[in-house]
């Protein structure tokens, strides 16, 4: 084999690195240029660490490099600890286009290559727009053909010289600014005003032992700080996802998203590992959810939320188009679902019972001493709320298994609908506590490829019988191909 053409990343990338580690790390230099002034030699100081600074970036830019050999993508990084990586082409999971703020303040941008496990991703910093979008299509464009079984000149085996009709772009999905804004405002109101109004009683029911200006004033000042909170979390969502939109094209999804600092992703949908539609009390009331997918992209997964989104924000109508559109299967909003077992109602009173011992108790006994209803109270709204969640919990609990998917819905007060395709399932385990042995149910845990909580799916408390036949089950079933072969039924 040939040696490959090795490139470096653009030279603005030292300006770049330098000015972002003067912005996280670099705060101690900048007191001492502001403030050291030539006393106890801090202009040597700064002046050695400034020079050491920029040698580092330069170096580091230097001793970095990546190419392109037939079968996979090369980088080379490092200065006292050099590492090497080569990422098979037909590995790659998925190939990412970031533009941080500072890098699209001088026209660069980051190309990403993500595989299935945690630790073999390539991350090329920094590369100009155009070359980066050039090497991400390049790299795109082989993973594909290495994927579908291409051969080295680029035709199918033989089968026909022609070139493959250009696959048809449809656009799945584009979240409206205004959207994004009211349902991560319904999303955090609720708890929130929860949280505001308990601090708002207590610290009324504080202050006015003392003063009643004083306890309406610290009131105010808990609910303004939720409020702020409340405002603070949408415009984040709207910096993070402003500008969303989802588009196929062919075995592709690319997912643009961001205001300040863009970013672009695209994965095949046999690459999405599970689907979950998610939606909270308010933004349930407003026709507002959220669609999101986990891929067998470890690192990439669980690094960057923007990455396991098909919709930020989706109205109801929008959920079917777009679950449709992405991975060929319906939203499972419609499926027949089997409960758990009813001692799941049990569990969790005990839990409520062990938690009121450790905090809720406390809590009244406080309350008592500042006012003799306040104790009485906390217990009553402890009490009732515990029992409603444990019928509430019950009542939402669900699961349905065919043999193209299995679909699990949780959630009181966020309402969550996951399914699997049978094909993706990597592992079945059931897990039983002493006290759920006691009651004889048991948790059924599947997991898919990946890490972290969005790669494995739990169905709590079933009758222990049931999910020891659901485990076989699944373990003998699961054998079916990706998700575009689950469409037919």
């Amino acid at each position: 084999m040939t040696e490959p053409e090795w490139h470096r990343p653009h030279p603005l990338t030292v300006l770049v690195q330098i000015v972002a580690f003067l912005a996280q790390s670099g705060w101690p230099l900048l007191l001492a240029v502001v403030f050291g002034g030539g006393a106890l030699g801090f202009d040597v100081v700064v002046a050695l660490a400034g020079s050491v600074t920029v040698g580092y970036g330069v170096l580091s830019w230097w001793m970095t490099g990546y190419a392109l050999t037939d079968s996979t993508i090369e980088h080379r990084h490092g200065i006292l600890d050099r590492k090497a990586q080569s990422l098979p082409f037909h590995r790659i999971q998925q190939v990412s286009v970031s533009r941080p703020l500072l890098a699209r303040i001088v026209g660069l941008a980051v190309v990403e290559a993500a595989e299935a496990s945690a630790d073999g991703n390539i991350e090329i910093r920094y590369l100009k727009s155009a070359a980066a979008d050039a090497l991400t299509a390049d790299v795109r464009a082989r993973s594909r053909h290495a994927g579908a079984g291409g051969t080295d000149d680029g035709t199918d085996g033989g089968a026909s010289s022609l070139p493959p009709p250009p696959p048809r772009v449809v656009q799945l999905h584009e979240a409206p600014v205004g959207d994004l804004i009211r349902y991560h405002i319904a999303s955090s109101a609720l708890p929130l005003a929860l949280v505001a109004s308990v601090g708002a009683a207590v610290a009324a029911a504080v202050g006015f032992g003392e003063s009643v200006a004083i306890g309406g004033a610290v009131a105010a000042a808990t609910v303004g700080i939720m409020v702020l909170i409340v405002v603070m979390v949408a415009m984040g969502a709207v910096f993070t996802f402003g500008t969303f939109t989802l588009v196929r094209s062919g075995d592709t999804l690319t997912a643009d998203m961001g205001l300040l600092s863009r970013r672009q992703v695209e994965i095949r949908p046999a690459r999405i590992q599970t689907v979950t539609v998610s939606s909270g009390l308010v933004a349930r009331r407003l026709g507002l959810h959220e669609v999101r997918f986990s891929a067998a992209t470890g690192k990439a997964a669980g690094k960057q939320q923007s990455v396991v989104h098909l919709a930020p924000v989706a109205t109801t109508d929008a959920v079917a188009r777009v679950v449709q559109g992405s991975v060929d299967v319906d939203p499972a909003f419609g499926v027949a679902l089997e409960s758990v077992s009813r001692m799941t109602i049990r569990r969790m009173v005990v839990r409520a019972a062990v938690a009121f011992v450790l905090v809720g108790m406390p809590a009244a006994v406080g309350l008592g001493f500042v006012h003799p209803a306040g104790s009485v109270v906390v217990v009553a709204l402890w009490w009732a709320s515990a029992v409603w969640f444990a019928r509430a919990r019950y009542a939402r609990l669900g699961f349905s298994l065919d043999d193209r998917r299995l679909v699990v819905r949780r959630g009181v007060v966020q309402h969550h609908l996951t399914q699997i395709p049978l094909g993706n399932v990597q592992s079945v385990a059931t897990i039983a506590s002493v006290f759920q042995r006691r009651l004889g149910v048991a948790d059924l845990v599947v997991t898919t490829a990946g890490i972290g909580p969005a790669h494995h799916v739990r169905v709590p408390d079933l009758p222990s019988p049931r999910a020891e036949q659901l485990r076989t089950a699944l373990a003998l079933t699961a054998s079916a191909s990706a998700w575009d072969a689950r469409s037919g039924g």
